[in-house]
């Protein structure tokens, strides 16, 4: 695949849950913030996943779109990514959260980490800050929090408190399982409401540090 081709399969899938015209500015999000800049090898553009070293990969543009999607993104969102692997998500983010947002990416892997800043730096992403740390001791509230690892289904009550804690009032979380479908937590004044995609994925574990 080309480019060309990566963005019309990313928009045959997403537009099969089309909600209201904010696919058009995803895909231009991709088609500016190029996936090659992000992952080496000859298949950056192939609608899958790849390996990004370290046990992590690069999830498939699909995927990541469907995520996009999901949270509902708006000029000038404060949001948090756990688990920045690349750092092609957060800057994707940044993208269509302009220049009135702003992107915090955690990630626990050093290497990840130094490369996603230099990446970062060299590209130019002004409103993106990767920090090396440990989600569960982050603070703050975010008007959207994104988690690109997988958790299982055990874990979704403290992914939820974790929700309750971070959101503002009106917020989104979106969370894969390990294998399953993506949930979706929104803040309300009566508190978290939880739902899930219909379709499933698969995605690296999140990891936890002890």
């Amino acid at each position: 695949m080309n480019k060309r081709e990566m963005l019309k399969s990313v928009e045959r899938y997403l537009f099969s849950f089309r909600k209201g015209g904010y696919e058009r500015k995803i895909l231009e999000a991709m088609s500016f913030v190029d996936r090659k800049d992000f992952v080496d090898g000859d298949f950056v553009y192939e609608d899958v996943a790849l390996s990004i070293g370290s046990g992590q990969t690069i999830s498939q543009p699909s995927t990541v779109a469907r995520m996009l999607q999901l949270l509902e993104l708006k000029d000038g969102d404060k949001v948090l990514e756990i688990g920045a692997g690349s750092s092609w998500v957060s800057c994707l983010i940044d993208y269509l959260v302009g220049e009135n947002g702003s992107v915090l990416g955690l990630e626990i892997i050093n290497s990840l980490v130094s490369l996603s800043r230099r990446r970062i730096r060299s590209l130019g992403f002004r409103n993106v800050k990767i920090l090396k740390k440990d989600f569960r001791k982050v603070e703050g509230y975010f008007d959207k929090i994104i988690f690109s690892a997988g958790i299982f289904l055990k874990q979704e009550k403290f992914i939820e408190d974790f929700a309750r804690e971070h959101l503002i009032s009106g917020g989104i979380l979106v969370c894969p399982c390990r294998e399953g479908p993506l949930i979706i937590f929104r803040k309300t004044n009566e508190g978290i409401q939880r739902s899930f995609s219909k379709e499933d994925y698969v995605f690296v574990k999140l990891v936890l540090k002890d």
